[in-house]
């Protein structure tokens, strides 16, 4: 029975580190032992603090994981390529540290434990910290993540199952969205809740007769054989009070194309529609793809 990594099932946390970097050479070796001493970390840390809950996943970008996989694992992984004529940038990188929990003090400390371990075999790049906001709301001021499957049914669509041989991992996005709170105040409660698809306040969906099909619901909201193409969000606000704010959007599933399909669409890959997020609030900043093995395979890179 493979276990699955302990940052992707775990609903409602309230504080995440997001760590991506890049592989500092092509020795895996001193990247497997900070794998596992990674994972030793995270034990210590969750003994010492039980209360927080934290949790931690370590993916590969594809560049890396072609060095690090087994035949049948993983096989649907990619780089991110960019969307929307330049709307969605690609900044692919080889490792993501992704650490959550109801606690920013338990993630920092993680955090520099498992950067300690990784030491200089890697660079790190981008690091981004993430914080609930009241009611779960984001900047924008609706309820985020209303979709996410809850309970029993998150590890059906985040968990890659048994018998495959890469059961207990997952496919991993990480997708930095700037916002501009400014131009979004200029319009009207109305306006804002057909950009959505919700009302504000109530967090109801609109009635599809009066939803736009280029509302972020009406983009995301996508069925494949009667199916809903559904994914697990782990996504938080970010940013500083005098600077930048946005969303460190954060999505694990099963099959990368239920991840896939969802920003084909946003981005107008899909029938030239795009979301009008992007227009009225949100710019994208960043985009990678990863694997994310089971923690048994962690450990035995």
């Amino acid at each position: 029975m493979s276990t699955p990594q302990t940052a992707i099932l775990p609903e409602h946390m309230t504080a995440c580190i997001v760590i991506e970097a890049n592989a500092a050479s092509t020795d895996m070796a001193k990247i497997k032992a900070a794998c596992r001493q990674s994972l030793q970390r995270l034990q210590q840390h969750r003994a010492l603090q039980p209360e927080a809950k934290l949790g931690m996943c370590i993916g590969f970008g594809d560049a890396v994981w072609q060095s690090l996989r087994q035949p049948g694992e993983g096989l649907d992984l990619k780089p991110f390529a960019p969307l929307g004529k330049g709307l969605a940038p690609a900044t692919q990188h080889d490792i993501a540290i992704h650490i959550q929990s109801l606690s920013h003090g338990a993630n920092m400390l993680l955090a520099l434990a498992v950067l300690a371990a990784f030491g200089d075999s890697i660079r790190p790049a981008d690091e981004t910290h993430g914080f609930r906001l009241r009611e779960e709301r984001g900047y924008d001021g609706f309820v985020d993540g209303t979709e996410n499957p809850e309970g029993a049914d998150r590890c059906p669509i985040g968990i890659i199952a048994e018998p495959n041989l890469d059961a207990g991992g997952s496919y991993l996005l990480l997708q930095k969205y700037r916002h501009d709170l400014h131009k979004w105040a200029k319009i009207t409660e109305e306006q804002q809740a057909n950009v959505i698809g919700r009302s504000k306040h109530s967090n109801e969906e609109l009635p599809s007769e009066q939803r736009l099909p280029t509302s972020h619901l009406g983009r995301v909201d996508l069925k494949e054989n009667g199916q809903g193409l559904k994914i697990i969000r782990q996504s938080l606000p970010y940013g500083n009070a005098s600077g930048e704010q946005g969303l460190m959007f954060i999505a694990y599933c099963a099959r990368l194309r239920n991840i896939e399909q969802q920003l084909l669409s946003m981005f107008g890959e899909l029938d030239g529609k795009t979301d009008l997020l992007l227009s009225k609030i949100s710019t994208a900043i960043s985009g990678s793809y990863y694997f994310v093995p089971s923690q048994e395979r962690l450990a035995d890179l």
